[in-house]
């Protein structure tokens, strides 16, 4: 008993070693800052690194390349902005990539100096937040528009057409502006994700999406079914708070005030007019078109499934390779876990079965994605001397999470046996550890081997929910072919069969060994 006990401490400081020198595999360490800085501006300047959080899923804005790596694979204009206000500071850009919904609370949390996602400005937002000035602006060249369905063409001739109609727009975007205040009697289903309206549109769940009319055409070309109305939002009146902005944390007067002065710049110069017509060159040349006339649209039809699958495939299958790999690690390390706690559980010390109790109950008691979100900002903040990748951060919570089901199942395995076992060992004269090693786990670890098997294929799927901070697994793929492609449903049916697929023939693993432990008996 005791050398377990050994063995599984090892494990553990191995583990908690890994996870803080060799996990980190973004290799996105930020580097500790000198002194007490006064505000979040000398802090940036101090730490030499500018932290900028976005959604890349909104090309030509921002989005993803997959032919490079690490922080080059984010591309588009507000990139290059972010890098310009970088270089203009003097600091090294970082951009760290995540779901729309957790971009601001990023900034929020402080774990993000700016937000940078297509932002519009919100007299609500400005209440939380410190927002710039304009950029991006809006004026006469500009084009906001609705994305209809081409069966519906005749119907949408002009805005007021749009009256009593449901009009999607994703949520906080300068489109979702645009909606409440010259579409006031249609009725607005806000989104978190292009690809969400994409798929209400074509399924005839609301009648049009709010898009900037780049983006409607780059979908359009690639779904002939869909088209941008010839209906246009008004952008000609401009003001302080026209085009996109970007967002710090309330109270960062200082750093607002510096940004501020290098977006007056950038709108002097046109700077960022340049930047988005490099993006869709950039764009264009992985396959998103902007610019495609009408006759070439028409044409178009929606690849099937198979030919995006055909098409991708490499994508599906690196995909599958980290998916695998991250059940794969968080189920080991969590059975050691697990196995810790199962035993601490079993003890006689009241105190360790009760905190064992709290922590298998909590972690088991809440959803996995809430835990997801609170390690992924929080456990940063905690331990900032760790210098935590949002991968180590992913991987922690997973661990935790299945650490408490295997504890259960180990748990229970070693008391489903025969308590008479024990007695009959006791009455022979055999010492605790020597009954534990040779009478009880062998025959526990019969009924926990297949359990063991169920929680490695639930742990598959749950990996899908690590998307939200993009890990690079399955699920990651229906974003990045979304952002770079315009695929918005093909994706899912095809990550929904390789789940399947995998899931299933893993199952019957679990089964079949199931089958051969009970002979075995």
């Amino acid at each position: 008993m005791r050398k377990m006990k050994n063995m599984l401490i090892l494990a553990v400081m191995i583990f908690s070693l890994w996870i803080t020198t060799g996990l980190s595999l973004s290799a996105e360490e930020t580097k500790p800052t000198s002194g007490n800085p006064d505000n979040r501006l000398e802090e940036i300047l101090q730490r030499g690194k500018l932290i900028v959080a976005t959604s890349p899923d909104f090309a030509p804005q921002e989005f993803i390349d997959d032919s490079k790596k690490g922080q080059a694979q984010y591309v588009g204009s507000d990139i290059m902005m972010a890098q310009y206000i970088a270089d203009q500071l003097g600091v090294e850009l970082e951009i760290q990539a995540m779901d729309f919904a957790m971009v601001l609370s990023s900034v929020d949390l402080g774990e993000s100096d700016m937000a940078i996602s297509g932002f519009g400005w919100k007299e609500d937002r400005e209440i939380s937040f410190e927002l710039s000035d304009g950029f991006n602006k809006t004026g006469e060249a500009a084009c906001q528009g609705l994305l209809i369905r081409r069966a519906d063409a005749e119907q949408f001739p002009t805005l007021e057409s749009f009256d009593g109609k449901l009009i999607a727009a994703q949520a906080g975007s300068l489109q979702e502006n645009y909606v409440q205040t010259q579409l006031p009697q249609a009725t607005l289903e806000t989104i978190t994700s292009m690809d969400i309206g994409i798929l209400s549109l074509t399924t005839n769940k609301v009648d049009a999406l709010a898009s900037d009319c780049d983006v409607a055409k780059g979908y359009a070309s690639k779904d002939g079914s869909l088209m941008l109305a010839d209906a246009r939002f008004d952008t000609s009146k401009e003001d302080q708070h026209d085009g996109n902005v970007l967002a710090v944390k309330k109270g960062e007067k200082e750093l607002i005030a510096a940004i501020n002065e290098i977006i007056e710049k950038i709108n002097e110069e046109g700077l960022y007019e340049q930047w988005k017509n490099e993006a869709k060159v950039q764009a264009k040349k992985l396959g998103i078109e902007f610019d495609g006339s009408e006759d070439v649209i028409v044409e178009t039809k929606a690849p099937g499934v198979f030919d995006v699958f055909v098409e991708n495939y490499d994508i599906f299958l690196n995909g599958l390779l980290e998916t695998l790999k991250l059940a794969a690690i968080t189920v080991f390390f969590g059975t050691i876990f697990g196995a810790l706690i199962a035993i601490i559980k079993l003890s006689k010390n009241p105190l360790l079965r009760f905190l064992t109790a709290v922590y298998v109950e909590v972690l088991r008691g809440t959803p996995i994605l809430v835990q997801l979100y609170i390690f992924r900002f929080f456990l940063p903040m905690a331990f900032p001397w760790l210098n935590l990748s949002k991968y180590a951060c992913v991987v922690i919570a997973l661990v935790f999470n299945s650490s408490a089901y295997v504890a259960e199942i180990i748990r229970s395995g070693i008391q489903a046996v025969d308590k008479g076992q024990s007695e009959a060992a006791k009455s022979l004269g055999m010492s605790n550890r020597h009954m534990m090693m040779k009478i009880i786990l062998p025959q526990a670890v019969k009924n926990i081997l297949p359990a063991l098997g169920n929680e490695f294929v639930t742990m598959i799927k749950e990996t899908s929910l690590a998307s939200t901070f993009y890990i690079g697994e399955l699920m990651y793929t229906r974003t990045l072919l979304m952002s770079t492609k315009f695929y918005a449903w093909q994706p899912l049916i095809i990550i929904a069969a390789i789940y399947f697929v995998v899931t299933f023939v893993l199952s019957k693993g679990v089964q079949y060994m199931e089958k051969r432990l009970s002979v075995s008996d």
